[in-house]
């Protein structure tokens, strides 16, 4: 089926989807856990590319994937831990850099693969970006901290303030470790010169959300303007107008039906107040002494070049819109230091890996996720994570098998295609969210939990892409 070519950690969509129909959501949930090891937090934050090459899209509208695992986790009681078995010690010993969504998957494949794992994470908490870059109103702290508490409670070590470069040696490591797994991310904000952004009332996307994340008094003041297009800048702007900010505008480069950010998320933010200025770039910080009174933005005439490299051009005409503070969410980079004086290799600011193994030139060391490719979702760390855990794991001596069977597939043997009458004229259940007019009093889930109805109705929906083919190559071979 499309939508699970797509799944990068290659969930068994249908099988989840048909468990829901049966009524079974702890199987539906255990489906998902075949494959990663976060259900609640996919369930939730997942950029579902699974739903945009579902087929009943091309009848109405897609199956609504996401909201499904996300009902599926959390109706799953102890599904986990009863699912969830390690190996016989190997005595082999995995040093894990990095307690983001890469990091955390590895860790918990290979301790699962029976080996001695020690996770070093530089912030106070684990999770990576999944905690310091993604606003509780999108994943709420008390899921993150339930789905990473399983994980580490497999018995993998977690060491928390440890930078490597500062507080670790990578060749230290080495030499301790049979293999090291780099998930550093992006955890730094990318900078630009701008005229006019150095002083108070300029902060920078990654660092604003993070302070919040870290519960520091984040306090912004009326007028704000954030400058990027992508689902960072949107995080940005969201949180703003719950600390504080009474007006927030979002310009960017490219035209509305480039911005990168997800359509979703974009119309959440128009939902909620935010102006969108597209095609707009910063040109200058408006300063009255040292307090900020605008921004002059310049028209973007377009943002790539004709062989699609990032190449912007500009025109002449100028706009200055008001604020009181600025910020800029244009991009994200890696803090790559811990490289320096190491055969470790860099480009572009990222560590280059093998795209099959995540080997980098160096033996013994794996990198993936964010670190290697540059942004991405969380199901691509994920799915990073499993690959590189596979291909350590056969370094270590082990057959690289972290597949696994943990929810039993209802039998589809007697499936004849025949559907009920106005089935295609089934729409979409839309996710029931929390009322615009109560999302800016503080960080509470805007996306809410389908009900049993709703989740059994939305999954009949399915198409039975596989079961469907199943049918034809039968009736191929009858002919």
């Amino acid at each position: 089926p499309p939508c699970a070519a797509e799944c990068p950690a290659g969930i068994d969509i249908q099988g989840h989807l048909r468990t829901i129909v049966q009524g079974k959501p702890e199987e539906a949930c255990a489906v998902v856990l075949e494959k990663v090891p976060f259900p609640g937090i996919l369930g939730r934050i997942c950029m579902h590319p699974c739903e945009t090459a579902c087929r009943r899209g091309e009848v109405n509208q897609p199956i609504a994937v996401c909201s499904l695992k996300r009902y599926a986790a959390d109706k799953a009681g102890d599904v986990f831990e009863r699912n969830t078995k390690t190996a016989g010690s190997t005595g082999r010993k995995v040093a894990v850099v990095g307690a983001g969504p890469a990091g955390l998957t590895a860790a918990f494949y290979l301790r699962k693969k029976g080996h001695d794992v020690t996770v070093y994470e530089a912030r106070p908490k684990p999770g990576g970006m999944m905690r310091y870059g993604i606003p509780s109103y999108r994943l709420p702290e008390e899921i993150l901290d339930r789905e990473i508490d399983r994980v580490l409670g497999i018995g993998i070590e977690l060491e928390t303030g440890k930078t490597v470069g500062e507080d670790l040696d990578l060749d230290g490591l080495r030499e301790e470790f049979d293999a090291v797994f780099l998930g550093t991310g992006l955890q730094e904000s990318r900078k630009i010169d701008l005229e006019g952004a150095d002083g108070e009332d300029v902060l920078w996307g990654v660092d604003f959300l993070s302070d919040v994340a870290e519960g520091k008094d984040v306090r912004l003041k009326d007028r704000l303007l954030v400058v990027g297009g992508g689902n960072v800048a949107v995080d940005v702007a969201l949180t703003a107008l719950r600390t504080g900010a009474k007006e927030v505008v979002m310009a960017c480069l490219e035209k509305r039906e480039e911005m990168p950010a997800n359509d979703w998320e974009i119309e959440q933010a128009v939902e909620e107040g935010v102006r969108l200025m597209p095609a707009w770039g910063p040109g200058r910080v408006l300063r009255e002494g040292d307090r900020v009174k605008g921004v002059e933005l310049v028209q973007c005439a377009s943002v790539f070049d004709d062989a699609g490299n990032f190449c912007p051009s500009f025109g002449e005409l100028k706009e200055t819109v008001e604020a009181d503070q600025v910020i800029l969410a244009v991009g994200q980079a890696a803090d790559l230091s811990f490289a320096e004086g190491s055969d470790l290799k860099v480009e572009r600011g990222l560590v280059p890996a093998d795209e099959e193994t995540l080997e980098t030139g160096v033996s013994g060391v794996y990198a993936g996720g964010d670190v290697g490719k540059g942004p991405g979702a969380v199901i691509d760390a994920v799915a990073a994570g499993r690959k590189a855990a596979s291909a350590i794991d056969r370094f270590l001596g082990g057959t690289g098998d972290i597949d696994e069977t943990l929810a039993e597939r209802a039998d589809s043997s007697g499936y004849d295609g025949k559907r009920e009458r106005g089935f295609a004229d089934e729409l979409r259940i839309e996710t029931p969210l929390l009322p615009v007019a109560e999302r800016h009093q503080g960080f509470d889930e805007v996306d809410l939990c389908f009900t049993d109805e709703q989740a059994v109705q939305e999954a009949s929906r399915c198409l039975q892409c596989d079961l469907e083919l199943c049918l034809i190559l039968e009736a191929r071979g009858k002919q």
